[in-house]
């Protein structure tokens, strides 16, 4: 008994179907996971901060805590300030964060101010 062999066509035909159905899925996957972050953006966020601020509070800690026998230095060194160190950590979070509370403001300034310079009172001219 002999095995059916698929002519190259055939073959093809079959990789193209398995690929559709692989992207099919992986647009599934890929919308359930957007309408997770949808749902849940907020306590991501909150957690992603609170747990910056935690490990950035505990290396204070150990580092205060570390028996740390003051050396003297040649130089005078500044020392950063943490909530600095804290908010670059986070800078595209809180970018992103603060576009999406800044850009609704822009467009209805905008929506406001276009029409008036486009449509605007013509201004008398004193003589």
């Amino acid at each position: 008994m002999s095995t059916y062999k698929l002519t190259p066509l055939e073959e093809l035909r079959l990789e193209k179907k398995r690929l559709r159905e692989e992207r099919v899925i992986a647009s599934q996957r890929l919308s359930y996971q957007l309408q997770y972050l949808n749902d849940n953006w907020g306590t991501m966020l909150t957690k992603g901060i609170t747990s910056s601020v935690k490990s950035k509070l505990a290396e204070t800690v150990n580092h205060l805590s570390s028996g740390s026998s003051y050396s003297i230095t040649p130089f005078g060194t500044r020392r950063t300030n943490p909530w600095l160190n804290l908010a670059l950590s986070n800078l595209p979070l809180i970018g992103s964060l603060s576009w999406k509370v800044a850009k609704p403001a822009l467009i209805a300034f905008a929506v406001r101010k276009i029409p008036s310079m486009l449509f605007g009172r013509k201004r008398k001219r004193i003589k």
